[in-house]
């Protein structure tokens, strides 16, 4: 994989790349977000955005768009 030569993707540990992603979403998509930004503030807070992000997809286009992984959707069926 070629990952562009930015700052963002110059990091040199996990940690460092997950602090500058989490910057990165919160100056770049804020206004996309609004105050869902604020989990970011969380330890799994990329997770919890990206799985409202999801649901979000998912309810907008009325089922057709479904990136909630199957093995997620089949432990929400079950409960």
């Amino acid at each position: 994989m070629i990952l562009p030569n930015t700052p963002l993707y110059q990091a040199k540990t996990d940690a460092e790349f997950r602090i500058r992603m989490i910057h990165h979403i919160k100056t770049a998509y804020r206004d996309l977000v609004g105050n869902d930004v604020n989990l970011l503030d969380l330890p799994n807070g990329l997770d919890l955005l990206q799985a409202k992000v999801q649901q979000r997809l998912y309810d907008m286009s009325n089922g057709e768009i479904n990136l909630i992984p199957e093995e997620i959707r089949n432990q929400k069926l079950a409960a």
